[in-house]
């Protein structure tokens, strides 16, 4: 067993969350440590864990994600930086991904089950719209490993049995993501975490300022 600190220093190390001409050696890495096993040798060091700042924090970035699975970020290194993460899809409870990138390159490996992974060429229409070429279509089964560059397309798409894989994410490298509706080819913007955040917040702002104006003129306290 190896401590879940030590694996992403060993991580760090390949270089290969910034420099994609290193992915074998981040893929080989996985490959070595990244088991079952050793997965859940880290979920119960999280479950003893006495530092309750972080388990704070972690828990934070838990979430159903819009893409249909159950995610919990168990190792990151700070906002929007490095991160490794469970991504969970209960048996028979798959929703059809979109196409999609990522603002972020990252390492995949399959720790139990399996599902499709397809990858997508996107070319811009007219407006939002999309079209969309599929260019590769890969079983991924228990043990299989893959890293996936930020930018690219691509979507998971669902098997009849319980599926976790581990996802070793660098920090964010684009400012959005993009998301594609198949069944409609628009092509959406979607932001991280903290832009939405800003976003939200300058909305709001935006909103009492309106608010706060037609309080006094129109006399109101």
């Amino acid at each position: 067993m190896i401590a879940i600190n030590d694996f992403m220093e060993l991580v760090r190390q390949t270089n290969a969350l910034t420099n994609k001409e290193n992915e074998e050696d981040l893929c080989q890495l996985v490959k070595n440590y990244a088991n079952l096993e050793q997965v859940m040798d880290w979920l119960n060091g999280l479950v003893e864990c006495n530092n309750e700042e972080q388990t704070l924090k972690l828990a934070s970035l838990m979430e159903l994600h819009p893409l249909g699975f159950e995610k919990y970020v168990i190792w990151n290194d700070n906002f929007d930086g490095p991160r490794m993460r469970l991504h969970y899809w209960p048996e028979n409870k798959w929703p059809f991904e979109s196409i999609h990138d990522h603002r972020f390159n990252f390492c995949s490996t399959i720790l139990c089950g399996s599902y499709t992974h397809e990858t997508y060429n996107v070319k811009q229409g007219n407006g939002n719209h999309v079209e969309l070429e599929l260019t590769g279509s890969t079983l991924m089964k228990k043990g299989d490993v893959y890293y996936f560059p930020a930018g690219m397309f691509h979507r998971v798409l669902p098997s009849d049995e319980m599926t976790l894989s581990l996802i070793i994410r660098s920090e964010a490298i684009l400012p959005y993501s993009r998301v594609v509706d198949p069944s409609t080819k628009i092509l959406r913007n979607a932001f991280g975490a903290k832009n939405k955040f800003i976003e939200r917040i300058s909305n709001l702002t935006q909103q009492l300022s309106k608010t706060k104006s037609g309080l006094i003129s129109g006399g109101g306290n």
